[in-house]
């Protein structure tokens, strides 16, 4: 699928860069001229590779699509895969080597946790161990850590075949399952089950998914989702933002937006933030950000996971920034860079929502209204991810989806307000199959 993006300002970022404080500028003079390995190249990348050269610093950006939407915005480039390890710390190594020092290495919006790990050691940079990047990417591994620190999260086996996948659902009580990949990112393969049909069918799905072949079946936990981020610094986390996740689509598990900040009551945000930094520390998160899924259940907050990076979702580099003012995504470059984060105090107190586009199956013969929509007071970006020609499908994953809108307004009701009326102004003429 394309990425293609369209706003009042492109990518959306510049609008932050003029807003620097004294403290920032400082650090800009600290890091000019240095330089940072930012993994991946895609459209959620693009604010990192954006907001480190707004800083001064010389940008590279890997990714194995040399087409790639923000390989043109760096400095520099490695066509590699974000998940070959290996291969990128042998990349690293020769670029520094030969070309110039790289002085940080950073992830934003996607799971590249491991090779961020890997280069920061490889190459001497901030960071942490390997095996806890490990532990924030495999959802197995995550698990058992969890569990070692009591710290809550569901029920769950390991499967490898089918039939392992119906004897784990009979042990967690023939209750309602999430049958999941260990090692995917953005709902892919992810899917409910509550009997012994749905789980060879969720199985199926999940092993698909995986390119490891592992899976996991774990008991479903209901209630509401958090989506939360933070930064670590001399190993102390501070929470940064907290979003509800709108989930749909079921049985599979599609965020179709999300809006921030949350609107549940205090003591289940102070529960899910405790049980939030509780999992960072389980997880070896002592340097850089942490972005989790917390469910808040009728027994209290449970981790769904937590990974090593900042949120995808337009989370970290577009609704946050615009509800409380704070430039997340350059924040934790700093931290990237060996540096102090700075002021995390919010500087605005607004309301802001991400909504998924999601027109339905067929083969794309039209798209109009976004001039219309882009119009809207409080809409502030919106970005299509199809062109004339792709065929949609009803999505099952968080990467199917045609399109997002990013709004910011006074308050909840106007943001949803806003939402749905973009919604109406943007029509997609679809060819059914």
């Amino acid at each position: 699928m394309l990425q293609r993006g369209s706003s009042h300002c492109p990518y959306g970022f510049q609008a932050f860069n003029s807003c620097l404080k004294s403290a920032d500028r400082y650090v800009m003079e600290t890091l000019n001229g240095k330089t940072i390995l930012i993994i991946g190249a895609g459209l959620l990348q693009i604010p990192a590779i954006e907001r480190a050269k707004a800083m001064g610093l010389y940008t590279i950006a890997s990714d194995y699509r040399s087409e790639a939407c923000g390989i043109p915005l760096a400095d520099d480039s490695i066509i590699i895969s974000t998940r070959d390890v290996d291969g990128t710390v042998r990349e690293a190594r020769k670029y520094s080597r030969e070309k110039r020092p790289i002085h940080g290495v950073i992830t934003v919006g996607t799971d590249a946790s491991m090779t961020v790990a890997a280069v920061a050691s490889a190459l001497n940079l901030p960071g942490i161990k390997f095996c806890d990047a490990e532990a924030a990417s495999n959802k197995l591994k995550m698990r058992a850590r969890l569990k070692e620190h009591a710290v809550p999260c569901p029920d769950y086996f390991e499967c490898w075949t089918e039939e392992e996948a119906i004897t784990h659902f009979h042990q967690l009580r023939n209750t309602a399952v999430v049958v999941k990949p260990a090692d995917n990112m953005g709902s892919r393969g992810v899917s409910m089950a509550s009997n012994e049909q749905e789980v060879r069918r969720a199985f199926a799905f999940a092993k698909n998914a995986t390119p490891s072949g592992e899976v996991i079946i774990e008991e479903y936990m209901p209630g509401p989702e958090l989506s939360i981020d933070a930064l670590i610094y001399n190993g102390e986390s501070h929470i940064t933002g907290i979003a509800d996740r709108i989930i749909d689509k079921p049985p599979y598990f599609v965020e179709t937006g999300h809006i921030m900040p949350s609107n549940l009551p205090a003591e289940a945000l102070e529960d899910a933030v405790r049980v939030m930094k509780d999992g960072i520390q389980a997880l070896g998160i002592n340097l850089g950000a942490a972005k989790g899924d917390i469910k808040v259940t009728p027994e209290g907050a449970k981790v769904g996971e937590i990974a090593a990076r900042l949120s995808g979702g337009f989370m970290s580099a577009y609704t946050f920034p615009y509800a409380t003012g704070i430039d997340l995504v350059g924040k934790a470059i700093r931290i990237a860079m060996g540096e102090e984060p700075g002021d995390l105090v919010p500087e605005l107190d607004a309301v802001s929502m991400e909504a998924a586009l999601i027109p339905g199956a067929g083969r794309v013969a039209g798209i109009s209204g976004i001039a219309s929509a882009l119009a809207l007071n409080a809409v502030k970006h919106i970005f299509i991810n199809i062109e004339i020609g792709d065929t949609l499908v009803n999505p099952r994953c968080n990467v199917e989806k045609a399109g997002h809108i990013i709004v910011q307004a006074d308050s909840r009701e106007a943001a949803i307000q806003a939402v749905e009326k973009a919604r109406t102004l943007i029509q997609f003429n679809l060819e059914k199959r």
